[in-house]
């Protein structure tokens, strides 16, 4: 075993409370007016991903360095898990925000035409 940070652990960890972190979270209760703002949960699936799909990379490139490749291959699988976790739910705050619409896509109308 290496004496190095094991990035793809701590990768992993900070993943895993992240996602459980956004799933708690839930969404904004409107007559209470608790709850995360969506901008907030936004940015934890966005880091979350970033950080998971960074630990799932160096796990794969360091696996054979660290020592114990069995055990940073289980680490850099739990990683890329949790990235396609953050990527599904980050697609899923915005249909759950937009409706599953976008301005772009679907164009609000213009109104009438005065004359």
């Amino acid at each position: 075993m290496s004496t190095r940070f094991p990035f793809t652990w701590a990768a992993a960890g900070l993943g895993l409370v992240l996602a459980l972190v956004l799933a708690l979270g839930g969404g904004i209760d409107t007559q209470a007016g608790r709850g995360m703002p969506l901008l907030t949960r936004l940015f934890i699936g966005e880091f979350g991903f970033l950080i998971t799909a960074a630990g799932a990379f160096w796990g794969f490139k360091h696996r054979h360095s660290q020592g114990a490749a069995i055990a940073t291959l289980i680490a850099a699988l739990a990683c890329v898990a949790l990235a396609v976790a953050f990527l599904v739910m980050g697609i899923g705050l915005w249909t759950e925000a937009f409706g599953g619409t976008s301005v772009a896509i679907h164009p609000s109308p213009v109104g009438p035409i005065l004359g």
